[in-house]
């Protein structure tokens, strides 16, 4: 039977799904993890550690840790990843499994620094000298810093990079769709893949019917209320050029339009600014409505159903 598993890692960022035989040997699963990653990144070196192997020395520190063997591994270079947390003047090192999950690092750092459980709740790790906050249930291996085993973290309060608490509440929200069926079944099925949250802002590849993906950049301020965006330009981080556009026919063709709201929201019934006065397409298109209980996998689902259309036409290269 087939399983999906999160492959984490400091060399693929968003890091990798793909599904694995539940009978695996350990050497099945090495290879099957080291084929998903890109070719120059396959080296001989590099080392499997499932993530239910957890650290027996701040288990005690576990965050509702669902630890099923197979379900999350880590694949790098670091057996260890020596990690320093600094917090009001004070620092703290510890030696971390690479796979240990950055909730259980924060716990184990606020208990150390005596941290009374008011303050702790509005503070989170962030990567220093960066705006980067993982989320909890990331590993801290994949924050190693280049060529190195080692990360340092800043402990801080949530709304010195999330603005409020109203913000924070969105990021989260966004997060736990994140690991809901909606979301999860598309991206397990190579319809879409996570790119990165930048609050306000989260980055998504919608893969095409040729394979080619885009990139779709929303904005989620008001998540779980409706999202805006269009299609971004990871490589110049700025809005897709009109020519590099998706092109449809008669079917889709009106909803990739490059030229609404110049470029920067895509024509679509779950699209905050484009719903404005097209009060109308909720009747004329329901399964095209925003529904903050599914959230962001209704506007992934429709952009991949635009690009998946007969009708789909890549733009001329």
């Amino acid at each position: 039977m087939l399983k999906r598993t999160i492959i984490h890692s400091a060399l693929v960022k968003d890091g990798l799904v793909i599904k694995l035989d539940d009978q695996a040997s350990a050497e099945e699963v090495r290879k099957a993890v080291l084929a998903a990653l890109p070719p120059e990144l396959r080296t001989e070196d590099l080392e499997i550690f499932d993530e239910a192997d957890d650290d027996a020395e701040t288990r005690q520190f576990a965050d509702n840790e669902d630890l099923r063997r197979g379900q999350a591994l880590h694949v790098g270079r670091c057996r260890q990843v020596e990690t320093v947390i600094r917090y009001a003047g004070r620092v703290l090192q510890h030696r971390f499994v690479p796979a240990t999950r950055i909730g259980r690092v924060r716990r184990w750092a606020v208990h150390r620094l005596h941290i009374s459980a008011a303050d702790a709740n509005e503070l989170v790790l962030q990567v220093a000298g960066t705006s980067v906050q993982p989320g909890r249930d990331q590993h801290v291996g994949s924050y190693v810093d280049a060529g190195s085993c080692a990360v340092t973290f800043d402990l801080v309060r949530s709304y010195t990079i999330n603005g409020d608490a109203a913000l924070l509440q969105g990021q989260r929200a966004l997060e736990s769709h994140l690991e809901m069926a909606p979301y999860l079944l598309g991206e397990v099925n190579g319809r879409w893949k996570f790119r990165r949250i930048d609050w306000p802002f989260a980055l998504f590849d919608v893969f095409a019917r040729d394979g080619r993906p885009y990139t779709i950049r929303l904005e989620c301020d008001d998540y779980p209320g409706m999202p805006t965006g269009a299609f971004w330009d990871a490589q110049r981080n700025c809005w897709l050029a009109p020519n590099r556009w998706p092109r449809a026919g008669a079917r889709f063709g009106a909803a990739l339009r490059s030229d609404w709201q110049g470029g920067t929201a895509l024509y679509i019934p779950c699209d905050r600014r484009s719903i404005v006065g097209h009060e109308q397409w909720l009747q004329l298109h329901p399964a095209w409505a925003w529904d903050p209980s599914v959230g962001v996998a209704r506007y992934l689902e429709v952009v991949w159903t635009m690009l998946n259309g007969d009708d789909y036409a890549a733009p001329a290269d």
